[in-house]
């Protein structure tokens, strides 16, 4: 037995010294409480929003079922992209361009787009699927034609 009891007073003495080096190195997640954006929208866009749009606008004839889970992951993604550009991100003009009425309403319809599309994922309905991409469209290329007019000729 002294042999568990030495283990065991061994393992917290590390504990406790990983905690003391720990608490004077390491920086502290962000709480809740503060809610300022960590990335741009410009990042959310390229990196989130636009693999994700291209799924859903690329949909095969046939999807498979590995293929149905990576529209609905998509239209997931898509969703949560959503949700986080409403409200701005570490952009210069990020806050003030969620503000604007037409940037909520661009984003409106991205959101009602995504929702159809996690639908008919779902559903495994690649006609309603190819309706919500049609849906999608038309607003992602305004908002690009009022907010950032230069990303149209790079995609």
């Amino acid at each position: 037995m002294p042999f568990v009891g030495s283990r065991f007073a061994r393992a917290l003495r590390v504990a406790a010294t990983l905690s003391v080096v720990s608490a004077g190195h390491a920086q502290p997640p962000p709480s809740a409480a503060d809610s300022r954006p960590l990335v741009t929208i410009k990042e959310v866009m390229e990196q989130t929003i636009t693999p994700a749009t291209n799924t859903l606008w690329g949909v095969p004839e046939k999807p498979t079922d590995e293929e149905w889970a990576a529209l609905e992951q998509a239209s997931i993604t898509l969703l949560v992209a959503a949700d986080f550009v409403a409200r701005g991100g570490a952009g210069e003009h990020d806050v003030e361009w969620a503000r604007n009425p037409a940037w909520a309403a661009y984003n409106a319809a991205m959101t009602n787009a995504g929702l159809a599309a996690l639908k008919a994922a779902r559903a495994r309905d690649a006609a309603a699927l190819l309706a919500a991409g049609d849906v999608l469209y038309p607003p992602c290329e305004a908002c690009h034609m009022q907010f950032n007019p230069g990303v149209i000729g790079e995609q």
